[in-house]
């Protein structure tokens, strides 16, 4: 049975013996942590618009002196004592950084309709295809609306709920790509075809025509943009771009031997996508391969076909190594295990977006990081606990481990310079990012258990 210790006096010295007042705890800074992309910038900066994030540095603890014996969490057991520990008062100041980074300017509705935002200023453009053309709000909302409807229709049965349950899960990191990616947003447009395609399915998935006009019509019938591509080409090369571009945000795919994390968020979208490109394949339809569906056999292809297998990190680091390693070894390899072989044509498309990805990687590195504002922030709060551990040892207790707990509390940042939109976002975001919070908080408990087991040990030296 656990027994409270009625006196532990000589390890609550020897502790306060090594926690002199002058001493604060000093902690690691964080990452410079995201707070928006493609935010306006105020005058003066190096672009209009950027990357903004904040980062703090040179945070202290003080008080940690003060600590009180907590004899309702001091307890000993036949070979370990836990002695408790809390505090009324806890003083944490630091410095921040509120900072930007320049990035061109996204005309992408990455958010929405995943159409060029300049069409609702009905810029003047040169006549061409039209792709070209720029789509009016209401036939952009009837759009919105019809592609709603649509997923509404998906849902209602069990593929399709897997389908789009899928989608959400990696929505946020497809979006993701797109803001950091040109080459992703570049490829996306394909000369105006992905525009003029999703005019052509919106207008396939009339309910008047849902049955009668083909989703992917055949060469003969239309094909899309400047470059005058099928709907199938310009679908089979989006999905291939979108998963290496997506992957080039999970890990280094330039440096030989690294293996993707399955776990990664970027990786696990680029499996998904080339997962569904399995499901597609399944339907008969490749790139040059044309089964033209109309909407309600998409529909019926979705509620009865079979799930196809989930791509693996083995089968991505493939698909590159088919692009960017000469002498056809990584394509026999494919062969042999039934994943995706690349012809000529896919092979050129992944290894445009490499290039692409490795120049955006080199020019970012070129782009200096701005301070738009600094300042203090501190923090004062009471409830904090820790818990200092030892075990017995040859008849002697040796500190095995200290781990500390806070409370809730509010880190007061001086905002008081801040000015403009860029400003009014950053507090909106800041109150908002509840990962924020907690990597100071743990920043703060990990550098108070960290400063505990220093003294403890200093005073076992000294002994």
């Amino acid at each position: 049975m656990d027994t409270p210790i009625s006196d532990c006096a000589l390890l609550e010295a020897r502790l306060r013996r090594q926690l002199p007042n002058h001493d604060s705890v000093r902690l690691d800074g964080t990452p410079n942590f995201p707070l928006a992309f493609q935010t306006p910038l105020p005058e003066g900066f190096a672009g209009e618009h950027g990357d903004i994030g904040i980062q703090f540095e040179e945070f202290t603890v003080s008080g940690v002196e003060t600590f009180a014996l907590d004899r309702n969490r001091t307890v000993m057991k036949d070979n370990s004592v836990t002695l408790g520990l809390r505090w009324d008062q806890l003083e944490v100041t630091g410095r921040y950084r509120l900072t930007a980074k320049a990035t061109p300017r996204i005309t992408l509705d990455t958010g929405g309709g995943m159409m060029d935002l300049e069409d609702e200023d009905h810029e003047v453009r040169e006549a061409g295809a039209p792709g070209d053309a720029p789509i009016d709000s209401a036939e952009r909302n009837a759009m919105l609306d019809r592609a709603r409807d649509q997923r509404t229709r998906l849902m209602d049965t069990p593929n399709g709920q897997q389908l789009m349950s899928r989608y959400n899960e990696h929505n946020e990191a497809y979006n993701d790509v797109f803001i950091k990616r040109q080459s992703a947003r570049t490829a996306w447009t394909a000369n105006g075809a992905t525009k003029e395609m999703a005019l052509h399915t919106h207008t396939s998935l009339d309910p008047n025509a849902v049955n009668t006009t083909v989703v992917n019509p055949p060469a003969e019938q239309a094909r899309f943009g400047r470059n005058q591509v099928t709907y199938n080409s310009n679908a089979w090369n989006q999905q291939l771009q979108i998963a290496v571009n997506t992957a080039s945000l999970g890990f280094n795919i330039f440096k030989k031997g690294e293996k993707p994390d399955p776990n990664n968020k970027y990786v696990k979208a680029s499996l998904a996508a080339l997962t569904f490109g399995k499901g597609v394949q399944g339907t008969g339809n490749t790139r040059d391969n044309i089964n033209a569906m109309t909407g309600n056999q998409v529909y019926g292809a979705v509620n009865d076909g079979k799930k196809p297998p989930d791509a693996t990190v083995d089968e991505l680091v493939n698909m590159i190594d088919q692009s960017s390693k000469p002498g056809g070894a990584a394509a026999a390899v494919a062969l042999s295990r039934n994943w995706r072989v690349l012809d000529e044509e896919d092979r050129r498309l992944v290894r445009r977006q490499l290039f692409l990805v490795a120049r955006e990687q080199a020019e970012e590195e070129t782009i200096p990081v701005e301070t738009l504002w600094s300042g203090d922030c501190k923090a004062a709060f009471g409830g904090a606990v820790a818990s200092v551990e030892f075990a017995l040892e040859d008849g002697v207790l040796r500190f095995t481990r200290a781990s500390a707990m806070l409370p809730a509390f509010e880190l007061d940042i001086d905002d008081s310079q801040w000015q403009g939109e860029v400003a009014d976002l950053a507090r909106k975001r800041i109150a908002e990012i509840a990962f924020l919070r907690s990597l100071i908080c743990e920043r703060i408990q990990s550098g108070l258990a960290d400063r505990l087991g220093e003294a403890v040990r200093k005073a076992q030296e000294n002994e």
